[in-house]
């Protein structure tokens, strides 16, 4: 009788410790949102490097007990369940947090391929709100092979399963795990392509990380069209890199610039010509300049206060070819 003791004692051993083991805890901070009425909960881990802060629904916690200062709380996931202790309200609070992971979550990841599944692993699926039936979803809506390194590089880049099934809904789909992530680095939202579509842009993906990456927003095509120009997304990202805002257009045409070609505005702006360079110089009466003069008249450095002295000097209003012939020549150093 007593070799069947002496055998199950390290099971009951190893039992007894694993959780122990799988047992996560650190520091947390809670805010309410200033936008909506979710809030913000960013946690450290427990190796004090890492930080993952998430919107979380107020429905999301449970078990709320306040005494006085304290208060406790938890947010039970399938992959987990995550205990807090700390001092606040559900407004504004801090203290620490434990997570003890499910094991059948686990069990249920293996028996979908998933290997080498570690506790910060399972600590990312729950602040994901993940489970086995979106893990088994994504599967078949992205065109590779995940793992379970690739699964938790997408969540921590904000790819995770809500981003891709989103982007599949709004037209990008079967496309590899690389390309979701990649286009949520680059800040194509969900929110950004559904503006962009109703902007009548719909464009591929790849247009979409560019006008992402050179600023050209929802905002910036709206404003853009109010000014006049409903382009291509080309001619967009070529206006905003040389610094074509709304604003510059609206001065512009102002002083009686409007309705030119969106390359005579790139020119002038590349070329220094600002709406205080052409008020300076209708200033001395130089109200009917062209593009073509400003940009002349800039790029020898002929300065509003070099055609005033000139201008001082003669009886009559010098014209640009005379500023720029003497102002090239090196007659009358002002400046």
């Amino acid at each position: 009788m007593r070799l069947p003791r002496i055998l199950l004692l390290p099971l009951l051993i190893t039992a007894s410790i694993l959780p122990a083991l799988a047992q996560q805890d650190g520091a947390f901070t809670l805010r309410t949102s200033e936008k909506d009425d979710r809030l913000h909960l960013n946690l450290v881990y427990d190796d004090g490097r890492s930080n993952y802060g998430r919107m979380v629904e107020r429905s999301a916690l449970t078990d709320v007990v306040r005494n006085g200062d304290r208060i406790t709380f938890a947010i039970r996931r399938e992959a987990g369940t995550l205990t807090f202790d700390g001092r606040g309200t559900l407004e504004r609070a801090s203290g620490w947090y434990g997570f003890a992971p499910s094991q059948s979550f686990r069990s249920g990841l293996e028996k979908l391929g998933y290997r080498d599944i570690e506790p910060k692993h399972m600590f990312v699926f729950a602040m994901d709100d993940l489970t086995v039936a979106k893990v088994r979803q994504l599967q078949q809506l992205v065109s590779n092979k995940l793992d379970t390194a690739e699964l938790v590089r997408l969540i921590n880049h904000g790819a995770g399963f809500t981003y891709v099934q989103a982007m599949t809904n709004l037209g990008f789909k079967n496309l590899t795990s690389d390309d979701y992530r990649r286009a949520r680095d680059h800040g194509v939202s969900e929110s950004f392509v559904r503006e962009m579509a109703d902007l009548g842009m719909k464009l591929p993906l790849e247009d979409l990380v560019r006008m992402r990456d050179h600023g050209v927003t929802p905002g910036y095509v709206r404003a853009m069209r109010g000014a006049g120009f409903n382009v291509p997304s080309e001619e967009l990202v070529r206006a905003r890199d040389h610094g074509v805002s709304a604003e510059f257009l609206q001065r512009m045409g102002d002083f009686g610039y409007s309705a030119l070609p969106l390359g005579d505005y790139v020119r002038m702006r590349d070329h220094g010509v600002t709406p205080e360079f052409v008020q300076a110089f209708r200033d001395l009466g130089y109200t009917k300049l062209t593009p073509g003069e400003l940009v002349r008249l800039k790029d020898h450095g002929v300065s509003a206060n070099y055609a005033r002295r000139i201008k001082d000097m003669m009886k009559e209003p010098p014209s640009v070819e005379q500023l720029v012939r003497m102002r090239s020549g090196g007659d009358f150093g002002a400046r």
